[in-house]
């Protein structure tokens, strides 16, 4: 089970971060801190989900190459970076970096939002009180939020990630990844490659906590434009990071992958980093889980629709259930107005001019 917390003070908050804390240490046996991104949800029956699979399940082709889910990717690609590259003064090169951007624009995509820092995502949860703006959402907001912080382990996510392919990475799967790779022999010993040697491509000894597991797919897509062609090859010879080229396939190019059985593991998540791509998401601290690519089968559909839970969620996949924390505000109005008075403001989240006059023509806090 997910490990819950229950808060009604601002106190009380940051003492769950360090009973969290204190807790895992004691699990590991170490003596190490360990690495949480944040991420704030305003209703605390909402699961972690990314935008674009609220929809519906997708489809995909017979050679099961391409499906409705890249369709609807390639789309939102193609007319942003066409209507706002002007807008963009950072460059961004491949398409993961504009789901980013997108993502931060409140577009669909896999991504889903985290924080590398608690109080920031502490002011999205509370963002109805902190916005002094006298409109009808916000005030709907301030009367009905339900607010939760949601906690992942990134390290202990991609470790899971890469024991996938070490362990649970199954025949149908290995058969249909093959088709991409160099057939299935060469993909079984990259497989059993990764198995041997975790410290190698994953987790290097020396123990450099703050970056070990957390990959950049955009970092690892020069890799593979380096490379061109012979990117297979360099793979085969592990002059490339096998568990690298397997993450580019699943996550950054979406190759359909199919939740069969969803009583055994299957592909979650990863955390990734991206380059900043604004001052917002600078500011706060921006970090993000990729969803796969998931086509879920008519098995799987109808466990789901019986339940009424969605298997893709991240709160929904047992396999990962141990990677997170959440932490449920029982008192948001107290917790927002101790925030405001450690000098908090919603320009902490946003710091375009509009949102700083907004401030400056405060008349009244709605805690």
């Amino acid at each position: 089970m997910i490990k819950e917390f229950h808060v009604a003070t601002l106190d009380e908050f940051y003492q769950a971060l360090g009973m969290i804390e204190r807790a895992d240490r004691q699990a590991s046996g170490t003596n190490t801190i360990s690495r949480y991104w944040f991420r704030a949800q305003s209703y605390n029956h909402y699961n972690l989900l990314p935008s674009l699979y609220r929809e519906k399940f997708y489809e995909q082709n017979a050679d099961q190459t391409y499906s409705q889910m890249n369709l609807k990717e390639d789309y939102r690609y193609q007319h942003l970076k066409a209507r706002a590259f002007h807008s963009v003064h950072s460059n961004p090169q491949y398409q993961s970096e504009w789901q980013e951007i997108y993502q931060h624009h409140f577009g669909h995509t896999r991504l889903m939002d985290w924080s590398e820092s608690a109080r920031i995502a502490l002011l999205f949860a509370l963002e109805a009180f902190i916005d002094t703006r006298a409109d009808r959402e916000l005030q709907y907001k301030r009367q009905h939020v339900t607010p939760c912080i949601w906690m992942v382990n990134p390290y202990e996510l991609n470790k899971k990630v890469y024991n996938y392919f070490c362990k649970y990475f199954s025949d149908d799967m290995r058969n249909y990844f093959a088709k991409f790779y160099r057939g299935r022999p060469d993909l079984d010993k990259l497989c059993d490659e990764l198995k041997k040697h975790p410290e190698l491509y994953f987790d290097a000894a020396d123990d450099d906590l703050e970056i070990r597991g957390i990959v950049s797919l955009c970092a690892i897509e020069d890799y593979r434009k380096t490379l061109g062609t012979d990117v297979d090859a360099a793979v085969g010879r592990y002059e490339m990071n096998p568990f690298y080229y397997l993450a580019l396939k699943m996550y950054s190019d979406a190759l359909p992958y199919f939740v069969q059985d969803w009583r055994k593991p299957f592909l979650p998540p990863m955390a990734v980093l991206h380059p900043y791509h604004s001052e917002r998401i600078r500011i706060q601290r921006g970090a993000f889980t990729m969803f796969p690519n998931y086509i879920v089968t008519d098995k799987a559909k109808k466990y789901y629709q019986s339940r009424n839970i969605d298997i893709r969620a991240m709160d929904q996949q047992t396999y990962i259930e141990d990677c997170l924390r959440v932490i449920y505000i029982l008192n948001p109005n107290e917790v927002a107005r101790e925030l405001l008075q450690s000098g908090a403001r919603r320009s902490d989240l946003y710091p375009e001019i509009q949102v700083y006059a907004d401030i400056i023509e405060t008349k009244k806090y709605y805690y």
